[in-house]
Formats: C-alpha cells, structure tokens, sequence
C-alpha cells in the first residue's frame, strides 16, 4: 500500500524543532474560527501567474484582466469542485478572498481529507492576486496551508536579498507564539521551493534568522521529506523526489547533520518512513529505537503524528498502532503525537477528549490530558471555551485542566 503524504504529515509543524504545547503559554489569537473572514484580496490589484518548468516554480506577470473569467462567474462561496479543480479555487480565490477560501476548504475536509495541500495552492493564488497584502491576516485551518503557499509565492518573486526584512514583514512580531512559529515554520518551506531543495543551504538561512531557528529548520525537514509544495511527492523508489536529500536509508539525512539539527530533522523522518516501511508502524517504531536516546522523543512523536493522520477519526485504530512501541514511555510519545493531531481546532477538542478516556494504563492517560490541557488555550479563544472544555474532562482531572488554563 502506498501512502500519499500530504495526507499524513501537513499538520506536524506546530511541533518541531522541539518546541510542544507546553511552550507555546501564548494564547490563542481571540478570533473566531467559525466565521469566514473579510476577503484580503483586492479585485484591481495587478496579479501574476505561476508556472511549472520540469518540476521548478517560474513566476510570470498575468495579464491585467477587465473581465470574470468564466470561472469566476459560475463559482459559488459553497463550492465543493474547489478542492480538486485548481481554475476554480482560483477563480474562487479572487472572487471570495483567501480568508473565505481557507474556511471552504476546512469545511470539505470530512468529504475529501486534509485540506492543507490545496489551501497552499489557494495561498500562491492569493499572494499573485494581493501581493504582500495577504500577510496582513491569515487563517489557522488546514495546518496554516494557506499562509505557506504565500509565503513561498513571495520568496519565488523576491529572492533573499532582504531575508531579515522580509521575515519581519510576513511574521511580525506582536503575533502571538503559536501564530508566530507558524509563520516561521512557513519562512522554511518557502526557502526550500527559492533553493530548489538545498537543504543545507536553506537550515544555514534559518540560523541567519533573528529568533526561532528551529522553527525554520522545521519547515525545511517537512518540506524536505514532502519533496515539492506543487505536488511533486516523493513516494519511494518509483518516483523521483524532487530533493536530493531522501534516500532508502531510513535515517537519512538526519543522521548526518550537526547535533542541533537532528532532533528536528527526525520530527519530521517518520512521514518517509511511511513510504519506505509501506505504512507499517512496527517497523517505524523498531527505527525510532535504532535513533540515539536524544532524539527518539522527536521520532516516537513523528510516528504518533503519522498515526493520528492515518487513524484520523478513529482513535482505538490510533492507540493500537502506537501500541507496536515497546517501552511505555517511548509510547506515550507516540501517543501524544497522536491525540495533537486531532487538536488542531475547536473542532477537534471532542475528539481528543474521546481519545484520552479511552486509554486505560494511568500513566498513558494522564499524559495524554496534560497534553491536551496544554494544547487548549492555544486553541479556545475564551475563558468560557476553556471552562466547557474542562468540564467533559473526565473527573479525576477535570481539576488540573482548570489549573491550567488559569495560568
């Protein structure tokens, strides 16, 4: 069985370079989820095009246009063809705006799967159309897929002359921490697409960074191991990556990079795992314990994300598969790996609730709410969100969750 990896690992980024959820103490930006924002996008701003040459991004100026292309005409704000018809998430992207785009595709996610690969397609739409504008404000859902795409739109037209500047312009510094990693995390893969896969290159452009290398790093491993934002997944020895920083070595190129690279480099190695192990997480797991005692956290948690995309809905699945990790606190990293990644919005906050009362082993379901506690302030815009939140906890912990979100 062959996996495609853009349904695995698009939502690990809030993680890497070592950085979990009981980092992040910011809170969430207050702003509701459930509400499509005002449309960023201005209808007379000049726009360009983007093209593919043998597999590298060319941009090129669009002709000014007076007229609805027939797309725009017919596309509707409750278009479900978006998601796999890139003339109409266009067409829709000018027409509605990015804000309103990324919150179209989140709502078609139960229908077609993760939607971060089309919300950066939506996002290098909508950085032709408004130019730097786009960064202005931007949506969570779908993994920050949107944001990436205009990032690495932006750094295809402008290069690195002014990398502290731009960094600065496109994540800027009063966004709170979880917003602000994202953003960072962006920054990486934009970097990968400009160097056409350096991977070397682009982690010494990170470390060029004023603050937040690691969550650079992050971006560059995640798109390193996805192979090409346009599409171009590596998916094993039938088909070429598109960096020539993958191998049939499991470990590669993790094991050899300087030390502070390595923990998160291996955040992200389990997602190429997938493709060579075919899916089978008890060979994922016997490499994670091949990794050295400082790492294996990283790589333990990169499985338990792979599992949460796998499993995604179905959290007995979940825990069963982590249960191929031997050890009980290797484990429980698999674990926590896997209840993140269904916590990513309000949305999910049941589901993760679910997952923790399913456990049966105390230390294993302790840990996972301490997980989850950590994780809600980051996602719950209120203090009322929060409180409901903790009230479907089960009992024993309900006190501690109320502890945490009084910090």
């Amino acid at each position: 069985m062959r996996f495609q990896l853009k349904y695995l690992i698009y939502g690990a980024f809030f993680l890497a370079g070592g950085l979990t959820f009981s980092a992040l103490t910011m809170l969430y930006a207050k702003r509701s989820p459930s509400l499509p924002a005002p449309s960023l996008v201005a209808e007379s701003e000049e726009s360009r095009n983007s093209s593919e040459d043998h597999g590298e991004h060319v941009l090129v100026k669009e002709t000014e246009k007076t007229t609805e292309t027939p797309e725009e005409q017919t596309v509707a704000i409750d278009s479900k063809e978006i998601f796999r018809n890139s003339d109409l998430l266009r067409a829709y992207v000018k027409k509605f705006g990015l804000d309103q785009t990324i919150w179209q595709l989140h709502q078609l996610t139960a229908l077609y799967g993760d939607c971060h690969q089309p919300a950066h397609v939506a996002g290098r739409f909508a950085y032709k159309v408004s130019s730097k504008k786009v960064f202005q404000s931007f949506r969570s859902e779908c993994h920050s897929g949107g944001l990436h795409g205009a990032i690495e739109a932006y750094f295809m037209e402008n290069g690195l002359q002014n990398l502290s500047y731009d960094v600065d312009l496109i994540c800027r510094p009063e966004l709170n921490h979880f917003f602000y990693h994202q953003c960072i995390h962006g920054i990486g893969h934009g970097l990968m697409a400009w160097s056409n896969y350096e991977l070397l290159d682009v982690l010494k452009y990170c470390d060029r960074l004023k603050r937040s290398h690691a969550s650079c790093w992050s971006g560059a491993f995640m798109e390193n191991v996805v192979g090409g934002l346009g599409g171009h997944h590596a998916h094993g020895k039938s088909e070429r990556p598109n960096t020539k920083y993958l191998t049939e070595d499991p470990h590669y190129p993790c094991n050899t990079l300087e030390d502070k690279y390595k923990g998160t480099c291996y955040f992200y190695q389990t997602s190429r795992m997938m493709t060579l192990f075919q899916g089978d997480f008890s060979k994922i797991a016997a490499a994670c314990a091949e990794t050295t005692e400082s790492v294996q956290v990283y790589c333990y948690e990169s499985m338990g994300r792979d599992v949460g995309g796998v499993h995604r809905g179905d959290p007995p699945g979940a825990i069963k598969a982590c249960s191929t990790v031997a050890s009980s606190p290797s484990r429980i990293h698999c674990l926590t790996g896997a209840v993140q990644d269904s916590f990513w919005d309000p949305s999910g906050q049941d589901k993760a609730l679910h997952f923790c009362k399913l456990l049966t082993e105390e230390t294993e379901k302790g840990s996972c709410y301490t997980t989850i506690f950590t994780r809600a302030p980051q996602v719950l815009a209120s203090k009322n969100d929060l409180k409901r939140f903790c009230a479907k906890s089960e009992l024993p912990y309900r006190g501690r969750c109320l502890d945490l979100i009084r910090r």
